[in-house]
């Protein structure tokens, strides 16, 4: 099962403006869940960073420390907010806005897209049956399967990161887990780090950040084998109720792999191959 690995991943650049000038802003691309940095930013580096130049776009775990959102359907299960979860990870996130400072260099960025496939399916097929015909007729699939990428190089074409958005919940990791994991998304960018850094750079310590960050998730989910009883896996779930057995027993999504541990490193492995 990977770790969790969640790498506060920062990109920093300069914008320009439409005439070809430079507007002389530093902006900040953080991968991550957190809702609250900026205030931390402006104690740190004053109105150099602000609401307007610092976007966090959003990841996420089912299987992570809880307690540190500010709503109150996601507190219930940490009974409340944890100040130790919450604050350790704004530290991380300004840390890593303080380290892109110091290392800011000119670069290059790249962008790239591809299909995802054998990754994903809709939970939730009959809700998605229930848009307009208009609607569903935009889209081939009742699925996302692009990834969109962007590659950061140095100006001698040094690659030094890369982040992209794909559309799958990383929830290979189901309910009856008690373990800490940052699910399939975690183990594709510990592959792509391994692959980039070298197998003797630590996790999360080598130079080379690989973020698979979330996009229109939804409904998407990595269980691709579908609902399952779990007294008896040949029988059929219900698919409106995902109940079995006459309703006595709630159904289990399932992944391709033997158990959940090994579906998370399929699926992941399966948005690595596309990233690399």
């Amino acid at each position: 099962m990977p770790p969790l690995h969640v790498r506060y991943a920062t990109v920093a650049g300069v914008m320009w403006k439409a005439g070809g000038g430079l507007e002389g802003c530093s902006r900040h691309l953080i991968n991550f869940q957190n809702c609250v940095v900026v205030k931390a930013l402006k104690e740190k580096f004053g109105e150099l960073y602000t609401e307007e130049n610092v976007m966090i776009t959003a990841t996420h775990t089912h299987a992570t420390p809880g307690g540190h959102l500010q709503y109150l359907l996601y507190l219930i299960p940490s009974q409340g907010f944890i100040r130790q979860t919450f604050f350790s990870l704004v530290k991380g996130i300004v840390k890593s806005v303080e380290r892109a400072h110091d290392h800011m260099q000119p670069g290059h960025i790249y962008w790239n897209a591809g299909e995802v496939y054998n990754a994903s399916i809709n939970r939730s097929p009959t809700a998605y049956e229930n848009n307009p015909e208009e609607e569903k007729n935009r889209y081939e699939e009742n699925v996302d399967r692009t990834m969109f990428l962007l590659k950061f190089t140095d100006i001698h074409e040094k690659p030094l990161g890369m982040i992209n958005w794909f559309a799958v919940h990383p929830t290979s990791m189901n309910s009856s887990n008690h373990l800490i994991s940052s699910d399939n998304k975690g183990a594709a960018s510990l592959m792509f780090e391994q692959l980039m850094n070298g197998d003797e750079a630590l996790p999360g310590k080598g130079p080379f950040v690989a973020a698979f960050a979330q996009s229109n998730a939804g409904d998407v989910s990595p269980n691709i084998l579908g609902a399952r009883c779990p007294s008896d896996p040949s029988e059929t779930c219900d698919i409106e109720t995902s109940t079995c057995k006459g309703g006595k027993e709630r159904c289990i999504a399932v992944g391709p792999g033997q158990d959940m541990f090994e579906s998370t490193w399929i699926i992941g492995r399966r948005q690595y191959k596309v990233a690399k």
